[in-house]
């Protein structure tokens, strides 16, 4: 199956988006989609430990080769496969992603389900799969994820991420939420 990942290459966007987590050093951070560890690294430097799911083999070999022979090496754990059929979630504080665009809608479920619940996720969407969540009654986005995302969780649209900052440029821009 090729690798359909869009990975965020602009550092701006990845310290900004760790730096909302507001990570703590005895933080477990769940990363959903690590892609080639520009995420993980930033998140190893703040956390106690970083658990990511990957699905592509070739993308996880590549993240554990980055930090190999580091002190981060210890504090990375990978889990290989598709982290929404997985039926058991290890314990995490924060989840950070950069979701692959297919699985946005299960993984927002599933996070929301989760329990015990994380204390904050920082996730980054295709835009309109964000304005969603975050979109108010009224709203000609307002939906049933907008309903069920607010009931359960506190959801602000927190930066825009255009196409030019992923490799390839995915064909739609992106937001975090």
């Amino acid at each position: 199956m090729p690798s359909s990942q869009h990975i965020l290459r602009n550092p701006g966007v990845a310290d900004a988006i760790v730096q909302k987590a507001d990570l703590k050093q005895s933080d477990v951070v769940l990363e959903v989609g690590p892609g080639t560890g520009n995420l993980t690294v930033r998140i190893l430097q703040k956390a106690k430990k970083c658990i990511a799911a990957e699905m592509d083999p070739r993308m996880a070999a590549e993240l554990t080769k980055r930090v190999q022979g580091t002190p981060s090496q210890k504090r990375l754990e990978i889990m290989l496969g598709d982290v929404i059929k997985m039926k058991e979630w290890p314990y995490f504080d924060v989840c950070i992603s950069n979701t692959p665009y297919q699985i946005s809608s299960p993984l927002v479920f599933k996070l929301l389900a989760h329990h015990p619940s994380p204390r904050v996720c920082i996730l980054m969407f295709q835009r309109e799969f964000a304005m969603r969540l975050v979109a108010q009654p009224g709203d000609s986005l307002y939906c049933r994820l907008s309903v069920n995302a607010q009931m359960w969780a506190k959801v602000d649209h927190i930066l825009k991420v255009g196409r030019k900052n992923f490799n390839p440029p995915p064909k739609v821009e992106s937001s975090v939420v």
